[in-house]
């Protein structure tokens, strides 16, 4: 197989893997309302291709693991919008409120408002 083959091919699996990534990505942005989804996307992307590498890099290279791949390639696109989503609503909130910082561990019942 030449170089430029191997290359295609690579730029394949990961344009495979970002497609499944924004299929986790929708689903997390329809979940939310849309509410900070559109920062999260590079992040779901890139949490879509790192799964999708680590099932190779850990070893299966078969059909088996290719179909792993696209698996975790999704979860890890949902993942990835997740965390997104919440980083984004995080520094929403921590803008909104200049001069006070907002802790996510305590829950919102039991934050004064002042």
């Amino acid at each position: 197989m030449t170089t430029e083959a191997r290359l295609a091919f690579l730029i394949l699996f990961f344009a495979v893997w970002c497609f499944l990534g924004l299929m986790g990505w929708a689903a997390a942005a329809v979940i939310a309302r849309g509410r900070g989804a559109l920062p999260a996307l590079p992040l779901a992307l890139a949490a879509a291709c790192a799964a999708g590498v680590a099932v190779p890099v850990a070893g299966q290279r078969d059909a088996a693991g290719f179909v792993l791949s696209l698996a975790t390639a999704v979860v890890g696109g949902a993942a990835g919008s997740i965390a997104g989503i919440a980083l984004a609503r995080r520094l929403e909130r921590a803008s909104a409120i200049p001069g006070k910082e907002v802790s996510p561990l305590v829950p919102r019942r039991e934050r004064r408002r002042d």
